[in-house]
């Protein structure tokens, strides 16, 4: 005779009710997330995002969605290929319902799109808060209860849910000017816990992108849990898996993990303005800056003081340099020779397909003179093909491509030359 294991007394009524009530239970769950997402503009967290591009490395070449469709699954991931991985480090915050970025640690939130931080490649937001006030603050969402799940452990009800496009504000970019997206319906399910009601997980699926935006499918998996920030408890996003496939069979990942959440300091005054402006904090607007910019056509020579671990180093990472020779201007000594520079790593590219190298790019924003910051407008003087070929795409945005050839582990003593522009970059 099999035995059958006594739940605790506290748990047997939530499993029941779990299975008898659903629509209570994701009434609760309701409940929580409202109040966690009215919480959000208070809080920041740090994403670490890690992308990849895969390809078809043998075999005919998909041409069209549908083959596309019945390639994914084992299949194709024994066919793929990784040819280019990429890391950045940025804060996010939530503002008047949008999601707004900077790089990590930066004095002010810079832009509500991430391509305009970080460049080009496969980027996705909303996992922060948005994708859930569009599901859960829908007047009307279509909800349907799966049932309750025990494969990893505590059990979870399941529900799948369908957002219509009229009710979305997921976007999809569909050519290279601002105005060329789309809205994107959108589906999928999410995870309750049945024993507390908090949100474990939500997937987000786009089966049928417009073709314009020349995309297959878009997969989004992202994973909750409890966080306490000032000792205020909220359930925020763990970590993020988006997953695009293009109709040549190429596949994009990007992970992304989050860590050191925290809410604003009390002294600090937020003021998003993401066309461009400023949101500085009291701390940052009080910092010392000179008012003055150094004019067009000085070069400068700056070496780098900060080592660089080209196993961890991420887009984002604050680093130093050093003047290697004074800078003048028509009226005289700026900056002397071992001023301090200040920048941060703008690009971690490793690329295996067709050689294998590491492209590190860099940006320098500022240089210490007679006690204040003088920001910087610079332009890279690149001093290898190799190096031209990729700061090229980046004209205009003071990017300075360096390539490394094998398998460096730290970048130490790099020296490099700019000329000034007299613009400052964004």
């Amino acid at each position: 005779m099999r035995r059958i294991g006594a739940f605790p007394a506290a748990i047997l009524p939530l499993l029941l009710r779990a299975q008898a009530d659903p629509d209570g239970l994701l009434r609760q769950a309701r409940t929580r997330i409202a109040e966690d997402l009215a919480k959000l503009p208070k809080y920041t967290c740090v994403q670490s995002i890690q992308r990849a591009r895969y390809e078809l490395f043998y075999g005919t070449r998909p041409k069209r969605c549908g083959e596309v469709a019945k390639s994914r699954g084992a299949r194709e991931q024994a066919r793929l290929l990784l040819v280019w991985t990429d890391r950045f480090k940025l804060d996010v915050t939530v503002s008047e319902g949008t999601e707004i970025f900077s790089w990590a640690g930066a004095r002010q939130f810079q832009s509500e799109d991430v391509q305009d931080i970080i460049g080009g490649g496969l980027t996705g937001s909303g996992d922060f808060g948005p994708f859930l006030m569009d599901i859960f603050g829908t007047p009307s969402p279509e909800y349907r209860y799966a049932g309750l799940d025990r494969s990893s452990g505590d059990p979870v009800a399941v529900y799948q849910y369908r957002i219509a496009a009229t009710a979305s504000h997921y976007q999809i970019k569909t050519g290279p000017r601002a105005g060329d997206t789309a809205i994107l319906a959108f589906e999928g399910s999410f995870s309750i816990d049945a024993q507390t009601g908090v949100l474990r997980r939500l997937t987000i699926i786009v089966p049928d992108p417009p073709a314009r935006s020349e995309t297959c499918r878009i997969e989004t998996e992202i994973d909750y849990k409890p966080v306490a920030i000032a000792g205020t408890p909220v359930v925020l996003p763990q970590s993020t898996l988006l997953k695009l496939w293009d109709p040549d069979g190429s596949r994009y990942e990007n992970r992304i993990e989050y860590a050191g959440c925290r809410a604003f300091q009390s002294e600090s005054v937020f003021r998003p303005e993401v066309e461009g402006a400023a949101a500085d904090t009291a701390s940052a607007s009080s910092a010392p800056r000179a008012a003055t910019q150094l004019p067009a056509g000085l070069t400068l020579h700056i070496a780098l003081r900060t080592p660089i671990d080209m196993q961890t180093a991420a887009g984002g990472d604050p680093v130093e340099g050093r003047l290697e020779e004074e800078i003048r201007g028509p009226t005289g000594l700026i900056a002397s020779r071992g001023a301090t520079v200040h920048g941060r790593v703008v690009r971690a590219e490793r690329h295996f397909v067709p050689g294998s190298f590491f492209a590190l790019g860099l940006r320098f924003e500022s240089v210490v003179a007679g006690g204040a910051e003088i920001p910087l407008a610079l332009e890279p003087v690149p001093h290898s093909t190799e190096a031209r070929t990729l700061t090229e795409p980046l004209k205009g945005q003071g990017i300075g491509m360096f390539v490394f050839h094998g398998d460096p582990r730290t970048i130490e003593d790099l020296e490099s030359e700019w000329r000034t522009t007299g613009r400052l970059t964004p």
